[in-house]
């Protein structure tokens, strides 16, 4: 058996999905350690991420709140804001729809910017579906590897290494992916950069081990 295979095998990976996606990094030589406190805020963003509803106000403060205050940069956000500010409800779900549904390049599906349609994302999207079960993330009504669901997963995590590998292995990657492909002029391109800066401030300001 080809050893690739065996690394996809849903046995070995199990109890740890994401080190699945980290396994198939080029450059997977960086520990990743993040304690739950540190990933809350780019957790807030998760609401944010879905698609626009009647809430929607309420989302928009809720992340301007979780942003005031922070050491994060947050002026992309601000930027975001004014540019949705004038838009009604149904511009906003069609530039989402347009943005993130019509477009492959900018899915926020996560686990496709890593593998694509290979079968190598079918062992991952297996192994997220079995590490999330135990939690209400929003998973029932999207595939696992989804955008806002892995933003909640972070806080559930119990590995605190598990948790930088899926920050740093998997949604920064993915993310710089998603900002390449979304044109200036969109935007969702400040939004997706506000989630990217952040996340990239939680890893650069990551404990070391034996601290985290």
């Amino acid at each position: 058996m080809r050893e690739e295979t065996i690394q996809i095998t849903r046995e070995r990976h199990v109890a740890d999905p994401v080190r699945y996606a980290e396994s198939q990094s080029a450059d997977a030589s960086a520990d990743f350690f993040l304690s739950r406190d540190s990933v809350r805020l780019p957790a807030s963003f998760a609401d944010i991420f879905e698609y626009p509803g009647d809430d929607w106000p309420q989302r928009v403060a809720a992340l301007s709140a979780a942003l005031s205050g922070t050491s994060c940069r947050y002026d992309s956000f601000e930027r975001f804001c004014l540019k949705i500010g004038s838009m009604s409800l149904i511009e906003l779900q069609e530039l989402y729809a347009q943005s993130f549904d019509l477009n492959p390049n900018c899915a926020l599906e996560i686990g496709y910017h890593l593998f694509g349609e290979d079968y190598k994302r079918g062992a991952f999207l297996a192994n997220l579906r079995e590490a999330e079960s135990a939690f209400e993330l929003g998973q029932e009504r999207q595939l696992p590897d989804y955008l806002p669901v892995l933003l909640r997963l972070l806080v559930y995590l119990e590995d605190d290494e598990l948790r930088g590998s899926l920050a740093g292995y998997c949604l920064i990657p993915g993310l710089r992916k998603v900002a390449a492909a979304l044109k200036e002029h969109n935007p969702f391109a400040q939004l997706v950069s506000a989630l990217l800066s952040t996340l990239e401030e939680v890893i650069a300001n990551r404990l070391p081990r034996a601290a985290a």
